[in-house]
């Protein structure tokens, strides 16, 4: 008798401290790095974990002193794992904590406790130690196009997301080159970029070098800090005139990914900001005063060439002079070079063409001056050497260039033919014979407006209401996660019911209960914008009475999912014993809502 009151006391005494350890146990709580070993200024992740059972919520953890580091960003994310242990149900939570870090010294560093307050009990995490080295031993992974390893959540926009304006050089001769390049400096993730403004080059001939396309992301450290860049535009300007000459803003509007708040934010939500770079002076100096006369404005270095197309004329056939400047910088502000008058030739204004490209940064081509010549009487002609001055902005003087001297001969020239213009054409004027129209052909037109246009001009209003409606809808659905995930909650439970349907027609009886009970589930969470994965029954129950959802309509849900959970795990206990009849309960239950 008495080692049986002995056993009884034993069971008891052992009963009550596991129910006091595990009360005392009731979370988990630590804290770890991504690496112990990073470089200066690199960014590194400190995880603070919270586990434990039946969690409703807990709070976010107080980290200690981090004179040391930069907290870059935070974010958090967080899973849930149900489970039946003799029929009753226990959910086991996780929560993460995630904080984006760098060191500001070199040396070992060290990460001190974290701390919880949770349900009157405080708890703390071992400090950690982090060795800070000039480069990082240990070899960063890549980052995806568009995202960095900082958080948008707490981030703040400047530093960490503009756009810089460089030009080339500051001060320049008129009409010599400057370029420009536009580029993006960003460490967050983008989902949409938009051009707001885009740079005027007032006072400038602009010529495009670059005009970026798609996101081109490359790696680029700028004080310590990593960043992802692209050029976005790039010009090549060429002063018009002297003085201080402005290139303008470029502005973008830019959507930045937030980090998703909970677990079941599917969507997350976009912050779309504006910025915008600094103006750039450019100082443009005049050119000296001592021009030739054969300056044609030229600036940069430049070759020049002549030719004939042929060098003998018959009958006052034209002879086409080409003369043909090559080389770099304003190729397009060149003018066309004097041709000296000739007594027998008269020389037409020319046919210009140019050929012109971005060589890297630098304008190059070539400009061609077609000169049409008309012989006016016989004889032989020597064309002299075409002249012409540019200025070089290296060493900071004109210098003259010329062709070789070209020679022709015309014969059977006579003094009353027609004029040929530089198209090769004969000025007839008076030899056209216009076509009349048939009077008689002509039918009456209809001045009656048709029905299909009395109808273009009703609709046309209904079609710019609706294209109203439709941008706000998008919108919404972009920037509000209980509107989209509203609108998207009654495809998903259709999905989701077909799902079960077809377990159910395969005789797949806990997958059909299992795959019910995510649809319910998903579907009050998709409804709501609620996280139903962690809620539990009371807490659920008070969310829908909050959001005016019927008594018995609360009530038939809680009775779905409890049946649902106890056919998964208790089949026996089920009290629709009819799967076929439990589904048809369910979809109009949840028609209801």
């Amino acid at each position: 008798m008495v080692d049986l009151k002995l056993k009884y006391l034993l069971t008891l005494v052992l009963t009550i401290l596991t129910v006091t350890l595990a009360q005392a146990a009731e979370i988990e709580f630590n804290a770890s790095v991504d690496r112990s070993t990073v470089g200066l200024g690199e960014d590194f992740v400190l995880t603070v974990t919270v586990q434990g059972q039946d969690m409703a919520s807990v709070p976010k953890p107080e980290l200690p002193d981090l004179p040391e580091f930069n907290l870059l960003g935070n974010s958090s994310s967080q899973s849930t794992n149900i489970q039946f242990i003799n029929g009753k149900m226990s959910k086991q939570a996780s929560v993460n904590f995630i904080y984006y870090l760098s060191a500001k010294k070199l040396g070992k560093l060290t990460i001190g406790p974290c701390l919880i307050k949770y349900k009157d009990q405080e708890y703390r995490s071992q400090p950690i130690e982090v060795e800070v080295g000039k480069s990082s031993t240990a070899r960063a992974q890549p980052a995806a196009p568009g995202r960095t390893s900082t958080v948008q959540s707490n981030i703040p926009i400047e530093g960490n997301l503009f756009l810089s304006a460089n030009a080339s050089r500051k001060t320049v001769y008129v009409g010599e080159q400057v370029t420009v390049d536009f580029t993006l400096y960003n460490r967050f993730q983008i989902a949409d970029a938009r051009i707001a403004e885009m740079p005027t080059f007032s006072g400038f001939w602009a010529e495009k070098v670059f005009d970026a396309e798609k996101f081109n992301w490359q790696q680029k450290t700028l004080d310590g800090k990593h960043y992802q860049y692209m050029t976005l535009k790039k010009a090549a300007l060429f002063p018009m005139s002297s003085g201080e000459l402005a290139v303008s803003p470029m502005a973008l509007n830019i959507a930045v990914v937030q980090a998703s708040r909970d677990f079941f934010d599917f969507f997350g939500s976009n912050k779309t900001v504006k910025i915008e770079s600094k103006p750039i002076i450019i100082t443009a100096l005049s050119l000296p005063g001592d021009k030739p006369t054969e300056f044609t404005g030229g600036v940069g270095k430049f070759s020049i060439q002549a030719s004939l197309d042929k060098n003998t004329a018959t009958g006052n056939e034209p002879v086409n002079l080409t003369v043909k400047i090559t080389g770099t910088g304003n190729i397009r502000l060149i003018e066309k070079p004097i041709i000296a008058n000739m007594p027998g030739l008269k020389i037409m204004d020319p046919e210009v063409k140019e050929n012109i490209q971005a060589s890297g940064d630098i304008i190059k081509g070539s400009k061609t001056f077609t000169f049409p010549i008309i012989p006016q009487a016989d004889g032989k002609y020597v064309i002299p050497a075409v002249k012409m001055t540019y200025f070089d902005p290296g060493d900071k003087s004109y210098h003259t260039i010329q062709s070789q001297p070209v020679e022709c001969t015309a014969s059977g020239c006579s003094q009353n033919t027609p004029l040929v213009e530089a198209t090769g054409l004969k000025v007839l004027g008076t030899d056209i014979n216009y076509i009349k129209p048939d009077v008689l052909a002509l039918s009456n037109a209809s001045f009656d407006i048709p029905l299909w246009a009395w109808l273009m001009y009703l609709l046309f209003p209904a079609m710019i209401l609706s294209a109203f409606w439709y941008r706000g809808h998008q919108e919404k659905l972009t920037t509000d996660k209980g509107y989209a995930r509203k609108h998207r909650s009654d495809g998903l439970v259709k999905k989701r019911l077909r799902q079960s349907e077809r377990h159910l027609k395969a005789n797949d009886i806990k997958n059909f209960y299992s795959s019910l009970s995510q649809a319910i589930l998903g579907f009050i969470g998709d409804r709501y914008n609620l996280d139903t994965g962690v809620l539990t029954i009371d807490q659920l129950k008070m969310s829908l009475a909050s959001h005016n959802v019927p008594e018995n309509s609360i009530s038939d849900l809680l009775a779905l999912i409890d049946s649902c959970d106890l056919a998964r795990f208790s089949p026996s206990a089920v009290p629709e014993s009819d799967p076929v009849k439990f589904m048809k309960k369910t979809r109009e239950t949840l028609s209801q809502l």
